[in-house]
């Protein structure tokens, strides 16, 4: 999964969703939904296309055992994010970002 064209931060980020979907019944709850989406809007660096296309992070997502259903969701996130559009999460998530340390450099 973790191929030179992922970044580590990401990999550990899909290995976190799809961890929290399996002890959730194995689907992704609202507010992991909220998270990513909160992460997507305030760590925009993070996010950025030239780190991440929303192929490999569904891939990626998929492959860390995330639903397939799952994976699409926060890959559409994603591509939105890269199209310019602002994602809305949650109010009680909407400062969150992953404690997970990141380059800017891929």
């Amino acid at each position: 999964m973790n191929s030179p064209e992922l970044p580590a931060d990401i990999a550990k980020i899909a290995e976190f969703l799809a961890r929290n979907a399996k002890l959730s019944g194995g689907a992704m709850k609202w507010n992991e939904e909220a998270k990513i989406k909160a992460s997507m809007m305030n760590e925009p660096a993070r996010w950025a296309s030239g780190r991440v296309t929303p192929q490999a992070f569904e891939t990626a997502c998929c492959e860390a055992g995330l639903p397939a259903d799952d994976a699409a969701t926060v890959g559409e996130f994603l591509r939105k994010v890269h199209g310019g559009k602002r994602l809305v999460p949650n109010s009680q998530y909407r400062d969150f970002e992953f404690a997970i340390p990141f380059d800017l450099v891929s």
